[in-house]
């Protein structure tokens, strides 16, 4: 086990780590040549001036008269400087007496200076001055680029060695990782119990009633103008959700379902209201679920959000786990809404329409002023990007959450993963 972890494992964000020691390598050399660059040109301008300066004084007194063959004598003494590129001695009208170096076209910065004698211009002398090149610059500097490439890449192993997690940390991340994974097998079990002992009780009830006949009430399926409802789709722009054999999505139909059923009985608990005020107007398929409630009682919206927030925080749990396993999981999102007048769309549609506007992990909601200053201290919310209808125009993304409030939704998660939570009484399904 230790040689596996030794070899095997690697230190966190190790691309990132490299990539951030590419940039800063680049940024080094691109400083050191603008650094070299400044400082040649400096020495450059001193140096132009003080041969300038020297070369008229030298051939003063060779311009008046002109004595070209002194003159090409002296320019071809200076032009041996390898930082001199082209020399040119001119009288006073501009006519070239000499010239000397090899280096005609090659760039670089020009010094002129007029020769005066008796505060009489005699001549001009004009010196033209190599300017490197970038390459010419790096091979200067190579040794200084090679010293700056050794320290990054000791930085590189450095981090290697210094990042990678310890043996004990390894070893607790297995530990955890099988802790949840066992968690979810028992929540799974827990689901098929929990409707196997509904459809025993079902079956029991069907057997005692039919010696009696009842008139029982049934839950209207539409919903009143103050109701919210919660939509929960899979985001699935591959459609892969109908490719999936039964036996691999309806179990995976029930754990979504049984993590919502413990985030309504909690979220509800909290926000101190009844469990059997939520409906669940469609259970976990591939069309996600539907839960809906009053919005007339106090902290409804507030508990509906929190529900849809603690199921998404689950289902990124799931959809990890799921992920190393190789097995079918989807990323989910999620819209809380009310009715829309101006569009005649109850709460059941106008959230799975805000809900078909977003990608995974995302949550939207649809709510009215007083429902938005009830919930406004608690979420941070962002209006829906490009809107498109009087839902999209009035409708926010959810973009965050206070502190009280994402503690409130991380302990909700961590109490259902650890099994906490004892069997609830099913909550209300539509009839």
């Amino acid at each position: 086990m230790y040689f596996l972890w030794k070899f095997t494992l690697n230190a966190p964000r190790q691309g990132l780590f490299a990539s951030l020691l590419i940039v800063s390598f680049a940024l080094h050399t691109f400083l050191l040549v603008i650094a070299t660059t400044h400082q040649l040109n400096e020495n450059r301008a001193s140096q132009g001036q003080l041969m300038t300066s020297q070369l008229v004084a030298d051939s003063l007194s060779e311009l008046e008269p002109a004595n070209t063959v002194s003159l090409a004598l002296l320019a071809n003494r200076y032009a041996t400087n390898p930082s001199v590129a082209y020399i040119r001695i001119l009288s006073s009208s501009n006519q070239v007496l000499a010239t000397a170096g090899l280096s005609k076209t090659r760039q670089g910065e020009v010094f002129v200076r007029d020769a005066l004698q008796n505060e009489k211009k005699v001549g001009s002398i004009e010196i033209t001055l190599v300017k490197p090149s970038i390459g010419e610059i790096l091979r200067t500097q190579w040794l200084a680029t090679l010293v700056s490439l050794i320290i990054h890449s000791l930085l590189w192993l450095a981090y290697r060695a210094i990042a990678r997690p310890t043996r004990t940390e390894y070893l607790a991340r297995l530990n955890n990782e099988s802790r949840l994974k066992h968690e979810i097998q028992l929540l799974t079990d827990a689901l098929e119990l929990e409707k196997a002992n509904a459809k025993l009780a079902q079956d029991q009830a069907k057997q005692a009633a039919k010696p009696v006949e009842t008139t029982k009430v049934k839950r209207p399926l539409t919903l009143s103008d103050d109701s919210l409802a919660l939509n929960i789709q899979f985001y699935d722009p591959k459609q892969l959700i109908s490719t999936v054999n039964q036996s691999v999505s309806l179990p995976y139909f029930n754990l979504c379902q049984i993590f919502l059923n413990k985030s309504i009985q909690l979220c509800a608990q909290h926000y101190q209201l009844d469990t059997e005020d939520f409906v669940i107007n469609r259970e976990f398929d591939q069309q996600g679920a539907v839960v809906s409630t009053s919005a007339l009682q106090n902290n409804a919206s507030q508990c509906l959000l929190m529900i849809g927030s603690v199921f998404q925080l689950l289902s990124d749990v799931l959809y990890k786990r799921y992920r190393e396993d190789k097995r079918f999981v989807l990323q989910t999102r999620c819209s809380v809404s009310s009715a829309v007048e101006a569009m005649q769309l109850d709460a059941l549609q106008a959230a799975e329409r805000l809900t078909h506007h977003l990608i995974a992990k995302e949550m939207a909601l649809y709510l009215n002023n007083e429902q938005l200053k009830q919930i406004g201290d608690c979420y941070q919310l962002v209006p829906m990007p490009n809107p498109s209808s009087v839902l999209t125009r009035h409708a926010f993304m959810i973009n965050g959450m206070n502190e009280s409030c994402a503690d409130l939704a991380q302990r909700i998660r961590t109490e259902i993963l650890k099994g906490k939570v004892k069997t609830a009484d099913p909550v209300a399904p539509a009839s």
